[in-house]
């Protein structure tokens, strides 16, 4: 008996479509679900070659593939992972897994076809791909080896990327670079123990796009059995607004608990600037008793006058005090201010102008400072006040030294005083809020605020002092407009 005639008596019997093909591509033997396959009879698929059952767009080429097989005959399969067609004698064409065995009758070699119709698996894979491309969320599928065989639309949109330039690509290409190389690892560690599972949990994970940038992602994983074997879909997940929005909300607590500490500070410079002008009324009107019991009517005008002046100034300070928590971050108008005048004023409101201090002043800046006067009433009284609080009781003399020069762009003021002085280590501590260096400190507010207020005008503020010697604070506000939130 021929090879032919015991490959027919295979045929018969085979539930598989089934073809043999002579090295020169013409066709043999096919067995009757071959041939129902293809809608031919064995005389007409006799007459013909084998490219005659192959799409138009490779049937070109397709006998140097054929010729290549010959050269290396080897037992293998075809169509698995990639899309293979085969065209009916009425022109359809239908989807197809070949499997190929060379077979030899010890001197011709030959091919032994067998074709699956896959068409069912295509419309089923085509719903699914629906299914999954009118998902929102992202989807990507790699096999074993982490090379991408599917996205939906959404991971299209979401990466940057066309579904060619994707497919057949490995799945790194998604992976910020820092962490490609690790990844494979990960991969091959799911593939290994491949349930259902988030990625990310407790770290934070991102994804990169076409042009580079990268995103945070929540990424969960599900293992797929396939044909080929498993494979991986991943579900991914745009963080950026979720992210976005949990900054902003952070930024709106952190912009809260700012105006809750200057709300603080507001309800301390209230009192503590109040303060002394409230012991110094209530002195002169003490004095004011006393002349009226002894009839000094002229000591009484002239102490109720002084209480008076003290009251306006008390009022125009809480003024300025308000003006500025209603300005907040946006600032208020500007205006020429003369650092003499608001000087002397100032301290006059702090010692009621009975001080044993002695204040020295050295304007080497004669020129109006244009800025907001309220705030810069704040920033000087704050300073003058600590300057006068640590005093130092073992020298003969307690003295504050206030001093203006011009710089580059602007003013320098300064205040000086021959105080106990501060601690180096306790002198990076003064411009942080709640510090308190000892029972003389207030609530560790002040100097934190005034430097906030001296940026905000665009100025910056410096801090110089040895302890025994005293103490030197100086800031700079530019001469024009220039302020920072």
């Amino acid at each position: 008996m021929s090879l032919i005639d015991k490959f027919r008596l295979a045929f018969d019997i085979s539930p598989v479509p089934m073809l043999l093909v002579a090295s020169d591509g013409s066709m043999l033997l096919a067995n009757d679900d071959f041939l129902d396959l293809f809608e031919y009879t064995i005389e007409e698929l006799r007459g013909l070659n084998v490219e005659a059952l192959v799409p138009a767009s490779i049937r070109e080429y397709h006998p140097e593939l054929r010729s290549a097989y010959n050269q290396v005959s080897t037992k293998r399969s075809m169509g698995a992972g990639r899309d293979l067609h085969g065209v009916t004698k009425s022109g359809n064409v239908i989807p197809l897994e070949l499997g190929l065995e060379p077979v030899t009758d010890g001197v011709e070699k030959m091919a032994l076809v067998a074709a699956i119709d896959i068409s069912h698996l295509k419309v089923h894979e085509d719903r699914m791909h629906r299914a999954m491309d009118a998902a929102a969320s992202a989807m990507v599928m790699v096999d074993g080896r982490g090379t991408i065989v599917f996205v939906n639309k959404a991971a299209s949109t979401l990466f940057g990327y066309d579904e060619e330039d994707l497919l057949g690509h490995k799945v790194e290409m998604l992976i910020p670079e820092e962490f490609r190389r690790a990844h494979p690892v990960y991969l091959g560690s799911f593939m290994n123990n491949s349930t259902e599972r988030f990625m990310g949990l407790g770290r934070d994970l991102f994804a990169r796009r076409s042009d580079g940038t990268r995103f945070p992602v929540e990424i969960s994983l599900t293992p797929v059995d396939a044909p080929s074997g498993v494979l991986v879909m991943s579900t991914i997940v745009d963080l950026s607004e979720r992210v976005a929005a949990a900054e902003a909300v952070a930024r709106k607590s952190a912009e809260l608990a700012a105006l809750n500490v200057e709300l603080s500070h507001f309800a301390y410079s209230a009192s503590h600037d109040l303060k002394a002008p409230l012991s110094s009324i209530t002195g002169l009107l003490n004095l004011c008793i006393e002349d009226l019991d002894e009839g000094n009517l002229d000591e009484v005008r002239e102490n109720l006058a002084r209480v008076i002046d003290i009251s306006h100034r008390s009022a125009k300070k809480v003024e300025g005090v308000l003006q500025i928590a209603r300005a907040g971050r946006d600032g208020m108008p500007k205006v020429p201010v003369l650092l003499d005048a608001i000087i002397a004023e100032i301290w006059i409101d702090l010692t009621g102008g009975k001080s044993t201090t002695k204040l020295e002043l050295e304007f080497n800046y004669a020129d109006p400072l244009v800025t907001e006067l309220p705030t810069l009433k704040v920033i000087i009284e704050n300073m003058l006040s600590n300057a006068l609080r640590y005093g130092d009781s073992s020298k003969p003399e307690h003295v504050i030294c206030v001093k203006s020069d011009a710089v580059e762009d602007g003013v320098k003021i300064s205040v000086r005083d021959n105080g106990i002085g501060i601690s180096e280590q306790n002198l990076l501590k003064v411009f942080q809020m709640f510090i308190r260096l000892d029972e003389r400190s207030g609530d560790g507010l002040g100097l934190s605020l005034i430097q906030k207020q001296v940026e905000r005008l665009g100025g910056e503020i410096t801090i110089n002092s040895t302890v025994g010697q005293g103490t030197e604070i100086c800031f700079t506000l530019p001469s024009e407009e220039k302020t920072h939130d």
